[in-house]
């Protein structure tokens, strides 16, 4: 997972309780503090000496299979970076808003990498036929939508398989929130 926000840090959960080993960077230290406390198996800070080398180590010389991007920058190194780290024939799931404009050697041709854009929910989401009329696709043909992929996350809320408590950092009252701007 490379970006540890708040979307980095609810598909982190969503990995692990899927029983997957994550791995989350950063180039904040608090996110990869409060992700290593909660969320990931293995935290980093992008710009920490051999963090490739430890990424490779954790893998078993392997690399990861997929690599998630929730980072926003205006930056190629997000991209880059997951191909460093990728395995070969692996993929990279672009969610965060990051330049896809990837230096095509070494990684990405010679791994043979996959990229994939990812819609906000899943299928569905900006579809007025689903969205506004309801209208949902046959489950043998898309398997999670938009709507789906919410009642699964709601399921483990329920069920306590994530915990996504952590997350809330402030209370406040409503009285104290900020009255709209009317321009």
């Amino acid at each position: 997972m490379i970006g540890l926000g708040l979307l980095g840090q609810l598909t982190c959960l969503l990995l692990r309780a899927a029983g997957v080993r994550v791995i989350g960077i950063d180039i904040n230290p608090r996110m990869i503090d409060i992700a290593g406390e909660n969320c990931t198996d293995l935290a980093l800070a992008r710009d920490a000496a051999g963090v490739e080398a430890r990424i490779n180590a954790f893998t078993q010389g392997i690399g990861c299979d997929a690599v998630i991007i929730t980072a926003a920058s205006d930056s190629l190194d997000p991209i880059n970076f997951a191909g460093a780290i990728s395995r070969k024939r692996g993929t990279v799931v672009v969610v965060g808003a990051v330049p896809t404009g990837f230096d095509r050697e070494p990684h990405y041709y010679q791994k043979e990498l996959q990229v994939k854009m990812s819609c906000s929910y899943g299928p569905g989401r900006y579809d007025p036929v689903y969205e506004e009329k309801g209208v949902d696709y046959p489950q043998a043909y898309v398997r999670w939508t938009e709507k789906r992929n919410m009642q699964s996350f709601q399921d483990l809320l329920f069920s306590a398989k994530i915990d996504v408590g952590y997350l809330t950092t402030h209370i406040f009252r409503l009285e104290e929130a900020p009255a709209p701007m009317i321009s």
